[in-house]
């Protein structure tokens, strides 16, 4: 499943996530997984993953790596 992870779009549904593609040659990887509500903004700021809840609430989540994949 293909995320917009910027922070404006709402996730479409509940997800479970570990690790993701930021762009189409970046890997991130969470310290621990992470659960997101449907409606849920997921954005990528200062090497911390973002939920912005649809109250406005957020919570930063702390990344275990992040790599360049060579393709």
């Amino acid at each position: 499943m293909r995320l917009n992870i910027d922070g404006v779009t709402p996730l479409p549904r509940m997800l479970l996530i570990s690790e993701f593609l930021l762009h189409a040659d970046f890997q991130v990887e969470l310290d621990g997984a992470v659960f997101v509500a449907a409606g849920d903004r997921v954005s990528y700021e200062d090497g911390s993953v973002v939920v912005t809840r649809s109250t406005g609430e957020q919570y930063k989540h702390p990344i275990r790596d992040s790599y360049w994949i060579c393709r």
